[in-house]
C-alpha cells in the first residue's frame, strides 16, 4: 500500500498569522483612536486658544500623530470655522479668546477680526484674557466685548517698529565678499540686508511708507473702539506704560483679573452657580465638530479650496524650508491639485488661497501657467493672507480675480540676487584653492573668487531678462501694458488698500469675500449654500502607515526641495544643495518683508 505524505499545516497557519497580526493591530489603533467629536454640553464656552502663528495648511504630521488626530496645530482656517460654527452651536453660548503668544500677520488678524464680528451677529458674548498683549492682540481684542488682564500683566502700546541688520560688513570682516545684484529700484528690504551695507534712498522709502498705513490703520481702529480721537491715541501712545494698571486706568480694557476670576465672570453669564464646574470646551477638542454636524458647508455645488503657504520651490517641496527654517510650498502638489480641479466637472470654481513672500523664479512660473490654463474652465480666485509678494504674486497674477486684505503685503515684481566669494577668507586661512576646470565660466559661481566683469555683465544681463518677464507676465495677467505695470513694478511692495487702487488686486476682504466672488464668477446663485472641498486633502492615517512603511520620510521632502532649488537658480545636475550653500546662491523673486510690530 502507496503511503502518501502530507506536509503538516500549521506553519501556513503560523505565518498567515504573523502576516495578520500587526494589520489588525494597526486597523485596531486607527478604529479606536481616531479624533471623534466630542461631548459638549448644553450652555458651554468655546475657549479659542489664539497662540501660535495660525499657518494657512496645517505642517505634515507623523504617523503615530495622525492616529491621535488630524494635526497638532491649529490653522487659520481652523480658528474661523470653530468660531462659525459656534455662532451655529445651541450649546455654545459664548467664546473666552486667549490673546496670549499669538504670532500672526496682520491679514490674518483682519480675517480674525471680521469672523469674530460675524459671531457677535448671533448674540454671543465674548470675553479676552490675556497675560501679555502687543499691538496686534489688541488690534484683534478690539473687536471682543470684554478684555480682561491679569494684575501686572503686560500691555504694550508704545509704537511700532521694524528693524533689519545689515550682513555685508559682518562678512567682509570674515573674509567674504558679495555681490548684488537687482533690479526694480526698491527691491528689497531683504534683498539689500544681504546685499548692501545699508537701504537705498527708495527702499527706505517704502519701509516707511508701509509703517505709516499699517501704524494709521491701528490708531484709527483704537480710536474708533475707544470713541476717541486719533489725536488722543497718539498722544496714549506716546505716553504708555507696559502695565494692565496703565490700561485700565486709561478705558483701553475693561478690568483686571486672575484666570479663576474670569472663570467666575463667565458662570454669572451662563447663570451657574460659583461651584459648579464651568463647561468649556478647547479650540482642539471643537475643532474635530464637523461643520456638516452643525448645517454649515453645505450646498449641491462644490468650490475647491487651495493653499500655497510659505517658500515657493520646483519639485515637491517640504515642510521645512531651507531659507527661512519655515515651511516650503512645492509647485508639483500645487500643479496636481490644479489640474485635479480642472478635470473634476463638480468643481465649479476654485479659491486659491496664497500665504507666500516669495520663491524660485521656475517654480512660480509653473504654478501661474497652471493657473492660467485652469481659469480658461472655471473661475479661480486668489485669496491673499499675510503675504503675497513677488513670488507669491507671481503664481496669482493670472488668476480671474484677487481678493486681499488691507494689510496684505503683496507685489514686490523685481527680483534681487547676491552672489559671495571667499576670495579674502581663503588668503587669510591660507587655504590656497585649486581650480581645474573645461569650459570659459565653469567656475563663474564656485565662489571662491569675484565674479570677473564679463561674467558679472552676463549675470546681471540674465537678471534682466528675468525681471522683464516678471513684469510682461504681471501686465498681461491683470490687463495692463509692460509700461503700465512698469511703473507699479520696481520690486515694491504694497499693501492691499493701495493696490487695489493700483489694480494689483480686485477686491479688499478676506476668505468670505474669495468666496462670494467665485460664487459669482461661477454663475452660483448668493443665496445658495455651496460646499467648500479641499483640493489637498491631509495624509490619512492609513496613508502615514503607508509613508512610514515605503520610507517617504519628512528628509526626502526636503531633498526635493533642495533639488528644486538648486534647478531653479541654474545649478549643475548632481550638484548638492545644502541649507548653507542655498544662502550664497539667491536667485529670487523674493520680497520677505519683515514684520511690523
Amino acid at each position: 500500500m502507496t503511503q502518501t505524505f502530507r506536509a503538516p499545516r500549521w506553519p501556513y497557519f503560523v505565518i498567515a498569522f504573523l502576516l495578520l497580526t500587526p494589520v489588525l493591530i494597526i486597523g485596531g489603533l486607527i478604529y479606536f483612536l481616531a479624533p471623534s467629536e466630542p461631548k459638549i454640553s448644553d450652555g458651554s464656552v468655546l475657549e479659542l486658544d489664539l497662540s501660535g502663528e495660525l499657518p494657512e495648511a496645517a505642517s505634515p504630521v507623523s504617523f503615530p500623530q495622525s492616529l491621535l488626530s488630524r494635526s497638532s496645530e491649529l490653522t487659520l482656517r481652523d480658528q474661523i470655522d470653530n468660531l462659525a460654527k459656534a455662532a451655529a452651536d445651541k450649546r455654545i453660548k459664548g467664546v473666552l479668546v486667549r490673546l496670549d503668544d499669538y504670532e500672526g500677520g496682520w491679514a490674518k488678524t483682519e480675517e480674525l477680526r471680521d469672523a469674530l464680528s460675524k459671531f457677535k451677529s448671533s448674540g454671543k458674548f465674548t470675553v479676552g484674557f490675556a497675560e501679555a498683549v502687543s499691538e496686534r492682540d489688541y488690534y484683534l481684542a478690539l473687536k471682543l466685548d470684554e478684555v480682561y488682564l491679569v494684575p501686572t500683566g503686560r500691555f504694550e502700546m508704545n509704537g511700532f517698529v521694524t528693524e533689519t541688520q545689515h550682513w555685508p560688513g559682518l562678512l567682509e570682516k570674515l573674509g567674504i565678499g558679495v555681490q548684488y545684484f537687482a533690479y526694480g529700484k526698491y527691491k528689497s528690504q531683504s534683498g539689500q540686508s544681504f546685499g548692501l551695507k545699508a537701504y537705498t534712498a527708495p527702499v527706505k522709502e517704502m519701509i516707511n511708507h508701509n509703517l505709516d498705513v499699517t501704524y494709521n490703520s491701528f490708531i484709527n481702529a483704537v480710536a474708533d473702539k475707544q470713541k476717541i480721537t486719533p489725536l488722543e491715541v497718539t498722544n496714549l501712545i506716546n505716553t504708555s506704560r507696559p502695565s494692565a494698571e496703565w490700561a485700565l486706568a486709561n478705558k483701553l480694557i475693561t478690568g483686571i483679573k486672575y484666570r479663576d476670576e474670569v472663570d467666575s465672570l463667565l458662570k454669572q453669564k451662563l447663570q451657574i452657580k460659583e461651584d459648579d464646574e464651568l463647561p468649556v470646551v478647547s479650540s482642539n477638542d471643537y475643532q474635530k465638530v464637523s461643520l456638516d454636524s452643525l448645517g454649515l458647508n453645505k450646498g449641491s455645488d462644490r468650490i475647491g479650496v487651495l493653499y500655497a503657504n510659505g517658500i515657493i520651490v520646483s519639485g515637491q517641496g517640504g515642510d521645512t524650508s531651507p531659507l527661512n527654517g519655515g515651511p516650503s510650498q512645492g509647485s508639483q502638489p500645487l500643479i496636481d491639485a490644479l489640474r485635479k480641479a480642472g478635470d473634476d466637472d463638480s468643481i465649479k470654481a476654485v479659491i486659491f488661497r496664497v500665504d507666500s513672500p516669495g520663491g524660485a523664479g521656475l517654480g512660480c512660473d509653473l504654478v501661474r501657467r497652471e493657473v492660467a490654463k485652469l481659469k480658461v474652465k472655471k473661475p479661480v480666485i486668489v485669496s491673499m493672507s499675510d503675504y503675497a509678494a513677488s513670488g507669491g504674486y507671481w503664481i496669482a497674477m493670472d488668476a480671474t480675480a484677487i481678493v486681499a486684505q488691507p494689510l496684505t503685503a503683496t507685489g514686490s515684481i523685481g527680483i534681487w540676487s547676491v552672489i559671495p566669494n571667499t576670495a579674502k577668507l581663503n588668503q587669510n586661512l591660507a587655504l590656497n584653492p585649486e581650480t581645474f576646470k573645461r569650459g570659459k565660466f565653469a567656475d563663474t559661481l564656485t565662489g571662491s573668487q569675484p565674479l570677473d566683469p564679463e561674467s558679472a555683465k552676463i549675470y546681471d544681463e540674465e537678471l534682466f531678462k528675468s525681471y522683464t518677464r516678471f513684469v510682461s507676465l504681471a501686465a498681461a495677467g491683470r490687463g495692463k501694458t509692460p509700461a503700465q505695470m512698469e511703473v507699479i513694478a520696481q520690486g515694491r511692495t504694497w499693501l492691499g488698500s493701495e493696490a487695489l487702487k493700483l489694480g494689483l488686486i480686485d477686491a479688499l476682504g478676506g476668505f468670505d469675500v474669495a468666496v462670494k466672488l467665485a460664487q459669482e464668477k461661477a454663475k452660483i446663485s448668493a443665496d445658495k449654500s455651496v460646499h467648500l472641498v479641499d483640493l489637498q486633502p491631509e495624509t490619512s492615517p492609513l496613508e502615514g502607515l503607508t509613508n512610514l512603511l515605503t520610507g517617504a520620510t519628512e528628509q526626502a521632502h526636503i531633498n526635493e526641495s533642495m533639488r528644486g532649488l538648486a534647478h531653479d537658480i541654474g545649478l549643475p545636475t548632481g550638484f548638492t544643495l545644502t541649507p548653507a550653500l542655498f544662502k550664497q546662491y539667491r536667485l529670487f523673486p523674493l520680497a520677505d518683508p519683515v514684520d511690523i510690530h
